[in-house]
């Protein structure tokens, strides 16, 4: 007998690949690009930030705000890291901290600046709460010089985001200058994607992503390469840097890829079960579509390090697009910009006019509802009130056989699209009877989702 899957059913069960679908018929796997705000949300007006600002920096929403830290670029003098804040998540401030120089003047919001040279070229800034004197750390890419090593990633800590006391030296020296750590301890561990040494002799390769892993941001592990372009990517792709957060207990990521013919940069979502082997699409869809040629995310498009925001019951993304990509002379522009995704909305089930299904291997029913997410309209330019689909559930026990009073024939059919405010996306299904999943606790199932012109992006337990 096959042994159930181990499912925490409090968090959303999506469908990604494979891994729950035991059976399936007439449905078609669907990936979702994220939408964007039809305007950027910060643009450079300081001196010091330069045309050309880049989300090679984090978004964290902490303790009800939002907070941000970014790279300045060209043509200003020094590449230094600013900060920002909002309190809605679209308009957003940069205050006056008071702590660096700039042209004689310590009015601004630069918070970090290179300690070796003229620039800082990455900052990744880590959530670490289990540290109560330092809960923020940061990662940041500065070069040396001549002097060996010629350049790395340094650390530092913050009690606040803002004034930072930086560790000396370099804790990976020889790291390359594009590279994304993790937001949160991944494990109990600081996680860090990037360029390992010599990773064009090591791979023959000119761009890579490995991963290693620290205790403290100082001893770090042998590096595990992660990402390399494979047998579907056109020649002149390179993998450009990767980012990784543990969302909803799986770990999700972007690749930024760096087509080189023409020279533009756009994203893909990528998954992974357990950090070392990633999987991407059949589609390689990019996630957030770069803008029209000549726009301000026109050529290069890359998302920040850290999570998607939950807010206003969907997912925020946020990323930095500039005009122009290497060497392009200037006026090349930039500014930041955000998208907006449904609540696990990565990847749908698709039914049209014709009723297919899907069902899951056998796992152990552990909560009280069954919560789902899904769109009963035949597309999102339907009326919200007139859905064309619905959704039934039978659940099956072990042996595969239909538990009585949870039948298809039983069950009250979903024909409303759950995101809706106020609803985090879900809606409850229940059977004749006021019957609920609860009853079932502790027995092993296995849940055959029907659906006709309809979308199923996730399932959960959970209280309606």
């Amino acid at each position: 007998m096959t042994t159930p899957l181990s499912l925490n059913l409090m968090q959303a069960q999506m469908f990604l690949d494979d891994t729950l679908i035991a059976d399936q018929a007439r449905l078609q796997r669907r990936p979702h690009q994220a939408r964007k705000h039809p305007e950027p949300i910060l643009r450079p007006d300081r001196p010091w930030e330069g045309r050309v600002p880049v989300m090679y920096g984090t978004v964290l929403r902490r303790e009800g705000r939002f907070q941000m830290w970014y790279c300045t670029s060209g043509p200003a003098k020094t590449v230094q890291v600013c900060y920002a804040e909002s309190d809605d998540g679209l308009t957003w401030r940069k205050p006056d901290l008071g702590l660096i120089e700039y042209e004689g003047s310590r009015k601004n919001n630069i918070c970090l600046a290179p300690e070796f040279s003229r620039y800082i070229d990455d900052i990744s800034v880590i959530d670490d709460p289990q540290d109560a004197q330092w809960p923020l750390k940061a990662l940041f890419w500065e070069p040396c010089g001549e002097q060996e090593p010629r350049y790395g990633i340094r650390a530092a800590r913050s009690r606040d985001g803002i004034k930072w006391e930086i560790l000396p030296g370099y804790v990976l020296p020889r790291w390359g200058d594009r590279f994304n750590a993790m937001p949160h301890r991944e494990n109990g561990k600081f996680v860090v994607l990037g360029r390992e040494p010599d990773h064009r002799l090591k791979y023959d390769q000119d761009r890579t992503v490995s991963r290693t892993e620290s205790e403290d941001l100082v001893h770090w592990s042998e590096p595990i390469l992660i990402h390399k372009p494979d047998l579907r990517d056109e020649p002149q792709m390179r993998i450009y840097s990767a980012t990784a957060f543990r969302y909803e207990g799986q770990l999700l990521g972007f690749l930024e890829r760096m087509h080189m013919r023409p020279d533009v940069l756009d994203n893909e979502l990528t998954w992974s079960h357990d950090g070392l082997k990633w999987q991407r699409s059949a589609e390689r869809l990019a996630f957030i579509p770069r803008g029209e040629y000549g726009t301000w995310d026109g050529a290069w498009l890359n998302l920040n390090s850290g999570p998607p925001v939950e807010h206003e019951d969907r997912l925020w993304f946020y990323y930095s697009g500039r005009s122009g990509c290497h060497a392009t002379p200037y006026p090349n522009v930039g500014a930041f910009g955000m998208a907006t995704l449904r609540r696990d909305g990565f990847f749908s089930i698709d039914a049209e006019e014709e009723p297919g299904f899907l069902q899951t291997h056998p796992f152990i029913w552990q909560g009280d509802e069954l919560l789902v997410n899904v769109d009963t309209r035949r597309s999102e330019a339907a009326h919200p009130n007139y859905p064309a689909g619905w959704l039934a559930v039978e659940v099956r026990d072990e042996r595969n056989a239909p538990i009585a009073g949870y039948t298809e024939q039983d069950c009250i059919k979903v024909t409303h699209n759950s995101e809706r405010r106020g609803r985090r996306c879900y809606l409850p299904v229940r059977w004749t009877g006021e019957r609920r999943l609860g009853s079932l606790a502790g027995h092993v199932v296995q849940l055959r989702f029907i659906l006709r012109d309809a979308s199923l992006y996730a399932f959960k337990a959970g209280t309606a």
